[in-house]
C-alpha cells in the first residue's frame, strides 16, 4: 500500500529567499548561509540559526550545504542535497518510492525556531517568500503537497497570507504551539481562524521552539529538545479547547504534529478533571474563573476535526486510538530530518497490536481527510 506521509520536511536554501520571492524592501536583510568553524548556519539579522549551544538553544537541520558542499550535519543521510532542498524532485520521489510513500505533505525546518527576527514585517516577508517559493516549486504536484507558514505577530498579514497560500496550492497552514509568549486562544488570533475556516485549510500545530519564556529556561539542547520543543504542542491543544476557540470556530480542522500521541490521554484526562471541578468550587465565588469552553473535552474530539500524529514507538497507540477513534490518527516520516525512522509504514504494518483497519486509517484515509486530498 502506498500511503500518505502527513509530516515530511523541506530544508530551506538560498533559493527560498531569492529575489523572485522575497519582498524587495527586505532584500538587504536577506538570510545568508554562513560557515563558522566547520559548521553551517543561517545568518538572520546578525543572529545565527540554529543555535545549538547556550541559553535559548535550538537544533535545526537547515541549512544543508555551503558553497556547494554538504554541511557536516547532513553526513550519512540517505537523502541527497537536491532531495532535501527540492532542487531535484526526481530524487525526492525516488526515496519516497523506496519507502512506499504515495503523497508527502512538506513542512518547513527554519520556521520551527521562534523568533527569527524581532522585526514583524521582515518575518512576514520571510513567510511570504517561503510560501511563494513552494507554490512555485510544487504547483499542482500530484505527490508533493505543502504547508504554508504565517507570522502570528502580524495577524492581519497572516490572514492575508492564508488566502494567498490557498491560491498557491497549500494543503495546510503551520503554526507553532504558542504565538511566542501568547497562547493560541489569544483573541487577536481569531481573524486567522476565521480565514482558515473560510478557505477550508487545516491549521497544523507543529513542534518547535515556540515560546521564548520556555526556550530561555534551557542552555543545553538535550532537555530543550524534550521540553521547549515538544510541550508547546500540548499547550496549543489546551488553548484551542479551554479558550473556547473550537466553540467559536466549530469547523476548524487542527492537527498536532511530531510530539507523538502518548500525551493525548493525559491532556484529555487533566482537562476533563479541571473542567468538571472548576465550576463546582472556585467559580461559585469568582464567576470569571468559570471555564470558557462550552462542552467536555471529548465532545470536541468526537467532531472528528482534531487529528493527532503518532510515532512508531508509541506503545500505547492502541489505547490512544480507542480513546479518540481510529479516524483521527495520522503518521509522518519527518523526512529528511536526522532522527527519523526509515520505512515507517512497513514498520507500522508489522505491529501486531493494531487492526488492519487502524493501519489503513493511519496511513491513508485519515491524512487524506485531514488535508482534503
Amino acid at each position: 500500500m502506498r500511503y500518505v506521509d502527513a509530516d515530511g520536511h523541506v530544508e530551506e536554501s538560498p533559493a527560498t529567499f531569492d529575489d523572485k520571492y522575497l519582498d524587495p524592501a527586505f532584500r538587504a536583510q536577506r538570510p545568508r548561509v554562513v560557515g563558522v568553524d566547520g559548521m553551517v548556519y543561517w545568518d538572520i539579522d546578525e543572529q545565527l540559526f540554529p543555535r545549538r549551544v547556550g541559553r535559548g538553544c535550538n537544533n535545526l537541520g537547515t541549512p544543508t550545504s555551503y558553497e556547494g558542499k554538504p554541511a557536516i550535519h547532513t553526513a550519512g543521510k540517505p537523502e541527497s542535497i537536491g532531495c532535501m532542498e527540492l532542487t531535484d524532485l526526481k530524487a525526492r520521489l525516488q526515496i519516497m518510492d523506496e519507502e512506499e510513500i504515495g503523497i508527502q505533505v512538506l513542512y518547513p525546518t527554519l520556521f520551527l525556531a521562534y523568533p527569527l527576527s524581532s522585526n514583524a514585517a521582515f518575518v512576514t516577508a520571510l513567510c511570504s517568500s517561503y510560501n511563494r517559493w513552494l507554490g512555485d516549486s510544487l504547483s499542482a504536484h500530484e505527490r508533493l503537497k505543502w504547508a504554508a507558514v504565517v507570522n502570528l505577530d502580524d495577524v492581519k498579514a497572516a490572514a492575508h497570507e492564508v488566502r494567498e497560500a490557498k491560491r498557491l496550492g497549500a494543503a495546510a497552514v503551520m503554526v507553532l504551539g504558542t504565538a511566542g509568549d501568547r497562547q493560541l486562544d489569544d483573541r487577536q488570533l481569531f481573524p486567522l481562524y476565521e480565514t482558515l475556516c473560510e478557505v477550508e485549510l487545516p491549521v497544523a500545530i507543529h513542534v518547535g521552539w515556540a515560546c521564548p519564556s520556555i526556550n530561555n529556561l534551557y542552555d543545553h539542547i538535550y532537555p530543550s529538545g524534550v521540553v521547549a520543543f515538544h510541550f508547546p504542542v500540548l499547550m496549543g491543544f489546551a488553548a484551542l479547547i479551554s479558550g473556547g476557540v473550537l466553540d467559536r470556530f466549530p469547523k476548524l480542522r487542527a492537527v498536532f504534529l511530531e510530539a507523538g500521541s502518548m500525551w493525548v490521554p493525559y491532556m484529555i484526562d487533566r482537562l476533563n478533571h479541571r473542567f468538571q471541578n472548576q465550576g463546582k468550587t472556585l467559580a461559585k465565588f469568582l464567576p470569571q474563573t468559570k471555564p470558557l469552553q462550552a462542552q467536555p473535552v471529548m465532545e470536541y474530539v468526537k467532531r472528528r476535526n482534531l487529528f493527532f500524529s503518532a510515532e512508531l514507538e508509541d506503545y500505547i497507540l492502541p489505547q490512544v486510538m480507542e480513546l479518540v477513534g481510529e479516524t483521527q490518527i495520522v503518521m509522518g516520516t519527518d523526512m529528511p530530518h536526522g532522527d527519523r525512522e526509515r520505512f515507517a509504514a512497513r514498520h507500522l504494518q508489522e505491529r501486531n497490536d493494531l487492526s488492519a483497519s487502524a493501519k489503513t486509517n493511519i496511513l491513508e484515509h485519515n491524512p487524506s481527510r485531514l488535508y482534503g486530498l
